[in-house]
């Protein structure tokens, strides 16, 4: 499975899945991981490995082969029934799954015919039998949707779950839009000429390959009515050029998306239509336009359920995207190791569990974790891929963090934080008022500040950086203090501010000083050519090696914040 990820905590979540156990699972979880056993996050300490390796196995048989042989500890993303299935009945292996915050979807490209009509789009949409292809691909490890928002989110319409297959009715949509077809069975637009070939792209076989038998069954069901589509396999990184740059017709994707529904501005205002960022489909709608700003700008909770369910209903209609289905998160974890944590929100593949994990045996070793793909670009302006992100996410952090067992907001490089609106009327604003803890750390040893939380939010507006922006872009202004007092003021009032700004990964200031091109700066390159050398972050481990097609290699980071913390709350 490919997943589209972000470096923002409450748009779509990295390497967590934070979800709600899915009780019917065929297998039997580990008692501790049924139990529960809760901890306090606030007294964790770790890392307690040396050294992280995560071992790049591209191929899903080979990743399977590799848990059972013991050569990784933990595999997660697992998809297919038959690899669950395997895994469950490995003695030596405990297995967790959680109903995910995933959601997979068809492109359309609404800026080319004929995906500029939204009635053909909404014929693409009934033409789809999702049920179908749940149940003989996953086997009811997912579950079909019919909504931009996953159903475990409390923000998801009730219509999510809704069947829509059905292809007569998508038949007469595309003949009320002027539609008829050929005697070979092919569309034939309203000026009288075929549709030429519709090139469906997907990720290598080799790579996804339930993402491209997904991708063939989408195909089959579309040339059923009459869209004569090709499916075009072809390198990941070469398939999010193509989408960051609208040079496609219809893809296949899916999202780790966040707790909050605002992620729906991101995926579908129009002001987020632009190079790299995530309106990947090139929806322009002025009413939903109008919803978005609203949900984005909601003055309280009551006001962002409202816009949440009318941008739903309107995503409905307008179908810039098909949802085809959610898939729950499956886990596997070598019970060689303890303290792994697996709750009904989160499958043992989380930061938890690489932050507390310790061989039972007491000897010390690394970790060694699957990484199904190269992370290619380094760049954390860039990244978007979740393969990336998995390495990172381990480097950088923010201010605010989240609570694995309530999924709230919880101190992470801030101590505190609080929100206030300030002004009346239409100058009212929101200020957020962040207090960085005191003696934090880079992993290079420098002082970390609130300075450096201030040069990060002003270098992403600055600079209009597309993967951020849709945070920053109300940002008005920003104040320091050496006494580690950050401020700031932001245009209007927003339910989100807080979640947008605290979530942020926060990153060096004196890096950020030394960034010639932030788009083509490589961390990796040792002439420093568009910027400096190196990984400089403050999250819990830092790259050692990354040796491509083979492994990428982390170290704990000896200056973390938490590795010398209280020692009496760790799960055992």
């Amino acid at each position: 499975m490919t997943i589209l990820f972000s470096p923002h905590r409450n748009h779509l979540i990295r390497i967590f899945s934070f979800a709600v156990l899915f009780a019917a699972a065929i297998f039997v979880l580990a008692p501790a991981a049924r139990a529960e056993r809760r901890f306090d996050p606030a007294k964790v300490y770790g890392p307690r490995i040396d050294k992280l390796c995560m071992v790049i196995i591209r191929n899903s048989d080979s990743q399977i082969l590799a848990a059972q042989k013991g050569d990784i500890d933990i595999l997660g993303d697992i998809v297919l029934p038959s690899d669950i299935d395997r895994l469950s009945r490995d003695p030596n292996l405990n297995m967790s799954l959680a109903r995910g915050f995933h959601a997979f979807f068809l492109l359309m490209n609404n800026k080319t015919a004929p995906w500029n009509d939204k009635y053909v789009r909404q014929a693409a949409a009934a033409a789809i039998d999702r049920n179908n292809m749940v149940r003989t691909i996953y086997s009811g490890y997912c579950e079909p949707i019919n909504s931009w928002l996953p159903p475990v989110s409390p923000w998801a319409i009730p219509e999510s779950g809704k069947n829509i297959f059905d292809r007569g009715l998508a038949r007469e949509k595309l003949k009320s839009a002027g539609y008829s077809w050929n005697l070979a069975g092919t569309l034939v637009a309203p000026n009288g000429k075929a549709i030429p070939k519709l090139k469906l792209m997907t990720p290598l076989a080799r790579v996804a390959p339930t993402t491209a038998e997904l991708a063939e069954q989408i195909a089959d069901s579309l040339r059923a009515v009459g869209f004569p589509v090709e499916v075009e396999p072809m390198d990941f990184s070469a398939m999010l050029a193509k989408l960051n740059d609208k040079k496609y017709s219809l893809a296949v994707l899916a999202w780790g998306m966040g707790r909050n529904p605002d992620s729906l501005y991101s995926f579908y205002h129009s002001s987020m239509d632009m190079p790299g960022g995530q309106n990947l489909t090139g929806t322009h709608d002025k009413q939903l336009d109008n919803t978005l700003d609203r949900l984005r700008f909601a003055k309280n909770k009551q006001d962002a359920e409202r816009a949440s369910s009318e941008a739903q209903h309107l995503l409905a209609d307008l179908v810039p995207s098909v949802p085809i289905y959610s898939r729950f998160s499956v886990a596997a974890v070598s019970k060689k190791w303890k303290n792994v944590l697996m709750t009904d929100k989160i499958t043992a593949d989380n930061m938890w569990t690489l932050m507390m994990a310790e061989p039972k045996d007491g000897k010390k070793r690394p970790l060694n974790m699957a990484l199904a793909e190269e992370p290619r670009n380094m760049n954390p302006f860039v990244a978007s891929s979740a393969y990336t992100w998995q390495v990172l996410g381990m480097i950088y952090e923010g201010m605010i963090g989240t609570d694995p067992f309530t999924l709230k907001d919880m101190p992470a490089l801030a101590e505190s934080w609080s929100v206030e609106t300030v002004g009346g009327g239409a100058d009212a604003r929101t200020v957020l008022n962040f207090k960085i803890k005191k003696g934090l750390k880079w992993n290079d040893g420098t002082p970390l500040t609130a300075h450096d939380a201030k040069a990060t939010i002003d270098f992403l507006k600055k600079n209009k950086v597309p993967r951020y922006f849709d945070a920053v872009k109300n940002v008005k202004s920003t104040a320091a203090y050496d006494d580690g007092r950050l401020v700031v003021q932001m245009d209007g009032v927003s339910y989100w501010h807080l979640d947008n700004i605290g979530g942020m990964i926060v990153m060096p200031a004196r890096v950020l000083e030394k960034i010639k091109d932030w788009q083509n700066w490589n961390p990796l390159d040792k002439s420093a050519k568009f910027g400096p050398y190196g990984l400089i972050g403050c999250g819990p481990f830092m790259l050692e090696e990354y040796k491509t097609g083979e492994y990428v290699m982390m170290k704990r980071n000896p200056y973390y914040r938490m590795l010398a913390g209280p020692r009496g709350g760790a799960a055992k």
